[in-house]
């Protein structure tokens, strides 16, 4: 089967979208195009709306997005149907997802190099996981916090392309940070706003940064 064309990367701001269906599995629906996120690097899938039917989580098959609708659609394969994401709830993803890359840069700065063991984003939070014994240094979180929002009011472009030598790469940038990255982003720091640090601890040797957007 085709790969499905993922209009999210070249344009991460696109909310519709019309796509031709190619196979329907129950409440399961996969189409030749589709604007909708799946999950995936650590960022949750997208929701919204596909010919008039809830989806409520969008997934990947290897090259093939599976959204998951609320019910049985009504359309079948051949049909083209409209889709919309729930853009609101996508922007603050984007936010929080650009965010991450941003604090994790002045985290490193602040603590030193620590691996990060786990990660996830959705529209209320970014969490990191990283290897560390002990608790994060209140003073270094503090600190990466303020370098942070300073960095993110200074309004730096972001962008992301293919890798030259590895094309299936995405490579995210915004000033001295880069890395790679599939996932969706603001297109400037400005849009982020101001965000806040929070230190938890799931479980032995592990650490957890938390940034949400105040």
């Amino acid at each position: 089967m085709a790969e499905t064309k993922k209009l999210f990367n070249d344009d991460p701001y696109q909310t519709s979208f019309k796509g031709k269906v190619v196979r329907v599995d129950g409440n399961i629906v996969e189409l030749d195009q589709t604007a909708f996120y799946p999950e995936g690097g650590g960022q949750v899938g997208d929701t919204g709306v596909i010919g008039g039917v809830r989806v409520v989580d969008t997934q990947k098959d290897n090259g093939t997005i599976r959204h998951i609708l609320e019910a049985p659609p009504v359309f079948g394969v051949g049909d083209e149907v409209e889709g919309e994401i729930d853009w609101e709830r996508r922007y603050l993803i984007m936010k929080l997802h650009s965010a991450a890359h941003i604090m994790e840069h002045f985290f490193w700065q602040s603590i030193g190099m620590i691996d990060r063991v786990g990660s996830r984003v959705d529209e209320k939070k970014d969490r990191a996981d990283y290897a560390y014994e002990g608790r994060l240094p209140a003073e270094g979180l503090a600190k990466a916090q303020e370098d942070t929002n300073a960095f993110i009011s200074e309004g730096h472009e972001i962008t992301i392309r293919p890798d030259p030598e590895r094309p299936e790469i995405r490579i995210w940038r915004c000033g001295p940070v880069e890395m790679p990255c599939g996932g969706t982003h603001v297109r400037n720091t400005s849009e982020i706003g101001t965000v806040k640090l929070k230190r938890k601890n799931p479980g032995k040797g592990v650490e957890r940064v938390e940034t949400s957007l105040v």
